[in-house]
């Protein structure tokens, strides 16, 4: 992570109520159907600040790389803050599995838990005399007051409101005690909460940089009085949130759509602190194909999942950045896009690097509709990923960067290089390939990389499907033994024996020469001895004596990649099997 260069003390200082620089929240803020984001506010400062209840979700982690986007984009800084007050849900472990997450995903943010200790003051659960301050300062003020109703007074009370018709939950009858009877509560050592005092007054409520004036309905006048303070000493998330955001001087909050709600409570405490509020930005919610609320409890919602599966970090923030941004209105003004669809459903203008999206991500063309997850979507860009990451994008490369900034060929480089180290170190966990030579030729390995890239959609399933390039086949297992069911083992034999013959004595093969046209030239040859009119009578089982394979690369550049004693040492050896288990099959019909 990036290295603190605001000192702590300024970020953590309580600072008086009617310091200069604060004003009510009646000021106007940014409206996005106005005023583009894209023009860099001064100083901007961002922060994700998720709650410790276990591993991180698809979520929250589109929340931390949309603060990322901007915070880069603006030449800003964004935090990480720790928002464990509810001690309910706290899950021991989050804390360091959240950043785990991040620092995988290569999220680097600039402030916050993990840089200049494990905790500090970036956790709020080691905040508590900061917002015990606060609390009092709205008590002096009379914005507050402490609430002595238990658990079934309370319970009561709702039932009550509810049934005459009132949408709160509590009535204020603890504003109205007198100071005498709250000392004699305190000193009989009964537990109280404090609460914030709403108003009656109608609230003006800034636009939101999403969802604009036309933000989910929340009453902004005569709401409950919220808990601010709880009896166990512990803040409510409302009081927490705003107190943190002021003193670390955040200027734009992006959260989640679910925290709409709550805009005008936090509104009326930064109005009741005299603070300046930042500017918010929700995000609208995940959702599954069918419009249904995406689980938490599946695994498959959690980043853990994809780390574990292999998915790229910059495939899966790619997928997550196309989740409710229009990526096409951001691309517009500066190339003219065809709507390119494949014929799979994605289109290869999708594909970003992390650097593309900063440079292109505007807060604007982020919809407030739902954003569904597909995990196709997820495949096709991690499966395009490794082909950018590899370099072998080819004539696609032209349109996949339409409009994007420049790619840096240097760090693409280092990019295949990883890759391919990868792939070897994979190989080398392979148990049927221990003690392997082949294993550790990287020029080979990379050719057998580069060979099985086209098929592949996630890197560490390679290893195993690439075994046969380093061993050769035994032809016993069951996809090799479907294949000859379907074929006539003398005619396989007659095949694959005028192929090798053809290609052993072929002039340009005899130098020493071989390449793939050179291979497609002995193929269509033998198709021509054999008067052939299909090329698959002869590449499968040509195929099969190669790897005992279905599917693979192109049959050329197999052989290609083998070379040519290996190849005609399998073409034979396929032959001989074969051979023998025709005379088997025959023997078992005569008995």
């Amino acid at each position: 992570m990036r290295g603190n260069t605001l000192p702590l003390i300024r970020s953590f200082r309580p600072r008086s109520i009617g310091c200069k620089r604060c004003h009510s929240t009646s000021t106007s803020t940014v409206n996005p159907a106005s005023t583009s984001t894209s023009i860099s506010p001064i100083s901007p400062r961002l922060r994700f600040a998720p709650s410790p209840t276990g591993h991180l979700h698809l979520g929250g982690l589109r929340t931390a790389l949309f603060n990322h986007l901007l915070a880069r984009k603006w030449k800003g800084k964004w935090l990480l803050r720790i928002e464990d007050t509810d001690r309910t849900r706290f899950t021991e472990g989050a804390v360091d599995s959240l950043r785990g997450a991040l620092e995988w995903a290569g999220l680097d943010y600039d402030e916050g838990v993990g840089i200049g200790g494990k905790h500090g003051p970036y956790t709020q659960s080691e905040r508590l005399d900061i917002y015990h301050h606060y609390t009092k300062e709205l008590l002096s003020r009379d914005e507050a007051y402490e609430c002595f109703c238990s658990p079934d007074e309370l319970q009561a009370i709702k039932l009550s409101l509810h049934q005459q018709g009132q949408r709160n939950s509590y009535d204020g009858r603890c504003r109205h005690i007198s100071d005498e009877e709250r000392t004699r509560k305190k000193k009989a050592g009964e537990k109280y909460v404090v609460r914030y005092k709403s108003s009656s007054q109608d609230m003006e409520i800034p636009p939101d940089l999403i969802f604009g004036d036309n933000q989910p309905s929340a009453p902004t006048s005569e709401f409950d009085d919220f808990v601010l303070m709880k009896s166990d000493g512990w803040p409510t998330y409302h009081l927490a949130s705003v107190v943190d955001d002021h003193l670390m001087e955040i200027t734009h909050v992006l959260r989640g759509e679910e925290w709409l709600p709550s805009i005008p409570k936090h509104h009326s405490l930064y109005k009741a602190f005299g603070w300046k509020p930042p500017q918010f930005a929700h995000l609208p919610l995940l959702c599954n194909p069918d419009g249904t609320k995406l689980s938490k409890r599946k695994g498959d919602t959690f980043v853990q999942h994809y780390m574990k599966q292999g998915y790229e970090p910059s495939a899966l923030l790619n997928f997550l950045a196309l989740m409710g941004w229009d990526y096409h209105s951001a691309l517009s003004t500066q190339t003219t896009l065809d709507p390119h669809i494949r014929n799979d459903g994605h289109s290869l203008y999708e594909l970003f690097t992390l650097d593309q999206l900063i440079n292109s991500f505007d807060i604007n063309h982020v919809a407030h509709r739902k954003a569904a997850v597909n995990m196709s979507k997820l495949d096709f860009l991690n499966k395009m990923t490794l082909r950018r990451m590899a370099g072998r994008l080819g004539d696609d490369g032209l349109m996949v960067n339409a409009g994007k900034m420049s790619h840096d060929h240097e760090k693409e480089q280092e990019e295949r290089r990883g890759l391919i180290e990868r792939f070897q170190s994979g190989l080398k966990d392979e148990k049927a390939l221990k003690g392997c030579e082949l294993v550790d030729n990287i020029d080979y390995v990379e050719k057998v990389f580069d060979a099985e890239l086209p098929r592949t959609t996630i890197l560490n399933e390679m290893p195993l499907y690439s075994i046969f390039y380093f061993l050769p086949p035994a032809y016993t297992c069951h996809e090799s033994q479907s294949i000859l069911k379907d074929l006539n083992l003398r005619i396989y034999s007659q095949y694959v024996t005028l192929f090798a013959d053809t290609l052993q004595s072929h002039p340009s093969i005899r130098n020493k020469s071989l390449d793939v046209d050179t291979v497609w030239d002995v193929i269509h040859h033998s198709l021509d001895q054999l008067k052939l009119d299909k090329k698959p009578k002869l590449l499968v089982p040509i195929r099969h004596a190669l790897t005992e394979r279905k599917k693979g690369p192109s049959v050329p550049e197999l052989i290609t990649i083998l070379g040519l004693d290996e190849t005609l040492s399998r073409l034979r050896k396929g032959v001989e099997y074969v051979g023998q288990l025709d005379q088997s099959r025959r023997k078992d019909k005569d008995e």
